[in-house]
């Protein structure tokens, strides 16, 4: 008797250390405590036998008994605190994968803003530098064409007959010379207004609008 009350107290040492062991799998704790239960009720046979050959029957399998109760009680313990456990690993797994998955969603949502901010660049880019290469061609001055000869039919030395008419070859009048440079300064005024019409769209486009200001009243002229 004394030597399974022994054995008893080393098995539910055991058993409790198991139980604390955090690399033990579930499945691996079920089946100890399985185990030790039907070990429990084998030590209760072999101990009522024992209490029949004993004069004290009743005192000793009153004994036998409250010791099993006592380790079945136990083990009951055990397979609820490994309930308890399982139900907090599966809430803190649930959980982990809710952050993981709104992590994720706010990692994409990032990164579309970050496609979209870099698109509405590049073309933004693309219509200033279209803005300045119109810009450039209307600033340009106009290339001078070298007059050209007029055909005529030949002469009797095969030379053309146009050749009385003043030569324009050598460039052009005064009047043509001064003509051109209004021209030229013209297109020159307006493309630096259109230089400037451009600068000032791409400011608007980065800046935010200011807020319209009232218009002076415009004092009334008499009559």
């Amino acid at each position: 008797m004394k030597f399974l009350h022994c054995l008893a107290a080393a098995t539910a040492l055991l058993a409790m250390g198991h139980l604390h062991a955090q690399e033990a799998e579930p499945g691996v704790q079920r089946e100890r405590i399985k185990a030790e239960r039907a070990a429990v009720e084998a030590r209760f046979s072999e101990e009522q036998k024992a209490c029949r050959a004993k004069f004290a029957v009743t005192d000793c399998m009153r004994a036998v008994t409250r010791e099993r109760n006592a380790r079945l009680a136990e083990l009951r313990l055990q397979e609820n605190a490994l309930a308890d456990t399982q139900r907090r690993l599966r809430e803190e797994k649930r959980q982990r994968d809710q952050s993981e998955r709104q992590a994720q969603k706010e990692r994409d949502e990032q990164q579309r803003r970050e496609r979209a901010a870099g698109e509405s660049r590049e073309r933004e880019e693309r219509a200033a530098a279209l803005e300045k290469k119109r810009a450039a061609e209307a600033a340009s001055p106009p290339q001078p064409q070298a007059a050209k000869a007029p055909k005529g039919p030949s002469g009797p030395q095969g030379s053309p007959r146009a050749r009385s008419l003043p030569d324009k070859s050598s460039g052009p009048t005064p009047e043509e010379a001064a003509r051109n440079r209004r021209d030229y300064e013209q297109r020159l005024r307006e493309a630096e207004a259109h230089k400037a019409e451009v600068r000032a769209r791409i400011a608007r486009r980065s800046k935010p609008a200011a807020s319209a200001l009232p218009v002076p009243a415009t004092p009334a002229s008499g009559s």
